[in-house]
């Protein structure tokens, strides 16, 4: 996903970053459609399991696909089969699934296959796909979905032999695949939509060996007959001429009706996509204003958002230029993280406090939002839960309290306090909101120092080094259920906090295995509460999700946790100004 996630994913930092996006020209002499897209982050290989950030999910998620997915037009989200032939039949103790595989399903066609002919998707596919997932000589950000969940995969990753049976992993038949938990697991079935656990072929793995990140072969509506090179700014992907029939959806929530026009046609709806690496807002801008491109994200903070939006929508001009504002909200948090292992910060919770309390958060919405967000009262997005209006955020902007709260930590004023570092990310936004923060602090006598990092050597200060006192990251949730962010408190790594609250971890626990979802929703706005008052992390807004796109470009609809929808996109076949 959050970063937009890096599970350690980052996955968050940016949902601010949000995916890959679109632009379309036609080939009139062809009708080839190519649906021209913007990645704002660069590209960290193919390989799915090896995936901790939302840019380079969307794109492997092109290529590569899992058992189940997210309808694309149904709100509230419901996951749905994909390469599964139904959903799971799951025992009544919770413990056994059993899905049955679609039949006729095949790989891309790839010089890893006898004659480079694809073959078909078996159940032993994702046997060994789900090895590869713990097998410990790869490198799994997000290994923790699948860590101790299957009976007998434990045991297996100490000595892995891919020819060896795990017994919570069973190949039925061809078509058949048998999944043993250790635990009841009520949240599994998520796990079973994300990248992790989409399928890759073993001749391709074996083929390519440790370049097989950069060749990629899956099953999905695309694929990428060049292969991926790392430094490369661009990116063609071509529409798999062997994908089965997939249709769009015949059945939608009354808010995208409209788009039911294309019901029944086979899916992907372009015949290529074309990936641009574009770091910088304003270059993005200027070729979509020129028609260059067909949609855009903005980032979070967005310059062109305060210059170019006003009240909610694009100024005049701009929408007589055919653009088109689409805004959501967003399954994210952006905060600024304490490194708990640091001795200012893991301890002294009066100082924590005090910081939260000299965050101007209203201000900070108002600059960089122009007010088109939620304030972040703690860690869940409104969308994720109905009990945020009950919270409580008893560390909410006040200067004066602030200032009792620091000398209560023992810096009156700010004296015998060190300076803090902040680290973000090098582009514009990033900065700027990192120096409001400074300024904040400032008006209580703390001195912070503003670290500005490209996005590798960011994602690695702080997942790999801990090399942070602060760091200001947005985090996206990989599922929509709240126990997937709450769990980046609890695990120490997630969004780098190596935070450790032994009452929190118990009472997740027990949320997570309440089979019942409503009182399960009920544990978690508690647990949200919790997050509020320990204050572990200060928690900005829930930043919405924001494209301009061109008027031609019909379907759009951004969800992140549903990353295969570029196969859902249309372009509606009219004139570009010139």
């Amino acid at each position: 996903m959050k970063i937009i996630r890096t599970r350690n994913f980052l996955w968050l930092l940016a949902i601010s970053c949000l995916v890959p996006i679109f632009y379309a020209k036609h080939e009139k002499l062809t009708h080839n459609i190519v649906l021209k897209s913007v990645s704002e982050c660069p590209i960290n290989g193919t390989d799915p399991i090896r995936l901790s950030d939302v840019y380079s999910t969307q794109i492997a998620s092109r290529i590569y696909e899992g058992l189940y997915t997210y309808h694309y037009l149904k709100r509230p989200l419901e996951v749905i089969p994909n390469l599964a032939e139904g959903m799971p039949t799951i025992s009544p103790d919770g413990l056994v699934y059993t899905c049955k595989i679609k039949k006729g399903v095949f790989f891309q066609d790839n010089t890893c296959f006898p004659d480079g002919k694809g073959r078909e998707l078996k159940a032993t596919d994702f046997v060994f796909s789900f090895k590869r997932v713990v097998d410990p000589s790869n490198v799994v950000p997000y290994a923790d979905f699948i860590d101790g969940k299957i009976k007998g995969l434990d045991q297996w990753k100490k000595s892995p032999d891919y020819n060896q049976a795990v017994e919570g992993l069973k190949a039925l038949d061809d078509y058949t695949l048998q999944i043993t938990l250790t635990a009841p697991c009520p949240q599994f079935i998520y796990v079973l939509t994300m990248w992790i656990t989409y399928v890759v072929p073993q001749e391709a793995v074996l083929h390519y060996g440790d370049k097989f990140k950069n060749h990629p072969v899956g099953t999905g509506p695309f694929s990428l007959p060049k292969g991926f090179n790392p430094q490369a700014k661009q990116l063609t992907f071509i529409k798999n001429p062997t994908f089965r029939d997939c249709f769009f959806p015949t059945a939608s929530a009354p808010e995208y009706k409209h788009m039911l026009v294309y019901a029944g046609k086979k899916l992907p709806l372009v015949d290529q996509l074309i990936t641009h690496v574009i770091t910088e807002e304003q270059p993005r801008w200027l070729k979509i204003k020129k028609g260059e491109v067909d949609i855009i994200p903005l980032d979070e903070g967005s310059a062109v958002a305060l210059a170019h939006i006003k009240e909610g929508n694009l100024l005049p001009e701009h929408l007589a230029n055919g653009l088109q504002l689409d805004q959501s909200t967003s399954a994210t948090t952006e905060f600024f993280c304490f490194n708990h292992n640091h001795e200012l910060f893991g301890k002294n919770d009066y100082l924590r406090k005090a910081m939260s309390m000299a965050f101007d958060r209203a201000t900070y919405r108002q600059m960089f939002y122009n007010d088109a967000t939620d304030l972040a009262k703690s860690l869940l997005p409104p969308m994720m839960t109905t009990n945020n209006h009950n919270l409580i955020a008893p560390y909410d902007y006040n200067i004066a309290q602030a200032k009792a709260y620091l000398a209560k930590a023992g810096y009156p004023e700010g004296k015998g306090l060190p300076m803090i570092t902040l680290d973000t990310r090098i582009e514009t936004a990033y900065k700027n909101k990192a120096d409001f923060f400074a300024k904040c602090m400032d008006k209580i006598g703390i001195k912070v120092e503003v670290i500005t990092n490209v996005w590798p050597e960011f994602k690695n200060k702080i997942f790999v080094k801990q090399a942070t006192m602060m760091h200001l990251i947005t985090w996206a949730a990989d599922y929509p259920e709240e126990n997937n962010m709450l769990e980046g408190i609890s695990n120490k790594n997630l969004f780098g906090l190596q935070y450790e609250d032994a009452a929190f971890n118990r009472h997740l626990a027990k949320a997570c295995a309440e089979p019942d979802l409503n009182k399960r929703r009920t544990l978690y706005a508690q647990l949200n509460q919790m997050v509020a008052e320990k204050v572990p992390a200060i928690f900005a807004v829930h930043a919405p999700t924001q494209f301009i796109h061109r008027k031609e470009v019909k379907n759009f609809i951004y969800t992140v946790f549903n990353l295969s929808s570029d196969q859902y996109i249309a372009i509606e076949q009219v004139e570009k100004p010139q």
